[in-house]
């Protein structure tokens, strides 16, 4: 019996042990993770997602006169695994607002306008623009990056008549959280109800 428990007893802290390496290294604990760590300077998480937010929202208050949103959740892409199997603590975390309101043909360039000033005026810059048709038929856009690295896009596509207008934000280096931990987008974010973009007639902006 002695004999038995002292062979038993060094198998289980053996197993044990590697139960619990295996859990540290594909739960961020392995050497590349700490090296991301260490090298990378990851954002936390709960700050990225703020500076996602604070950006979205700061946009959609410079259009005037307003208009309706649609919002959506935060979408999260990881960076593929370390070469051996770890897998990676690094991701990029998206957020996009739809415009609800349908945007003539005559008045996308003075949203456009007005955007960029207002991205400008939060530090996001030079903004790169193409206007419709300039490269493909019926499509304009806006582009710039500030200086943490918060990419800002704008996309409008027009249908001949009116344009479906959506922006986004994006963070690079931002420590690893899954998509479904972010939760929705704020209620102000989300905007009013409906099921896309360019659906609601306005007196200024559809005209």
């Amino acid at each position: 019996m002695r004999f038995r428990w002292k062979v038993v007893v060094p198998l289980v802290v053996v197993v044990s042990v590697l139960i619990t390496g295996v859990g540290l290294f594909y739960n961020g604990y392995g050497p590349m993770a700490l090296r991301d760590k260490r090298v990378l300077h990851l954002k936390d998480p709960a700050v990225a997602k703020d500076r996602i937010d604070e950006l979205l929202r700061a946009t959609m208050a410079g259009i005037s006169p307003r208009v309706a949103f649609l919002g959506g959740d935060y979408q999260v892409t990881r960076e593929e695994d370390h070469w051996d199997g770890e897998p990676s603590l690094k991701s990029r975390l998206f957020g996009a607002v739809a415009i609800r309101t349908r945007i003539s043909q005559v008045k996308l360039p003075r949203l456009l306008d007005q955007i960029s000033r207002n991205w400008e005026g939060l530090g996001c810059g030079p903004v790169d623009r193409t206007e419709t048709g300039q490269y493909s038929p019926g499509l304009a856009s806006l582009s710039c990056a500030t200086f943490d690295d918060l990419f800002v896009g704008l996309s409008a596509s027009s249908d001949g008549s009116y344009n479906s207008v959506s922006f986004s934000a994006e963070l690079d280096f931002v420590r690893y959280r899954p998509a479904h931990e972010y939760g929705p987008m704020p209620s102000l974010l989300r905007g009013s109800t409906g099921e896309r973009g360019g659906d609601l007639d306005d007196p200024y902006w559809s005209h």
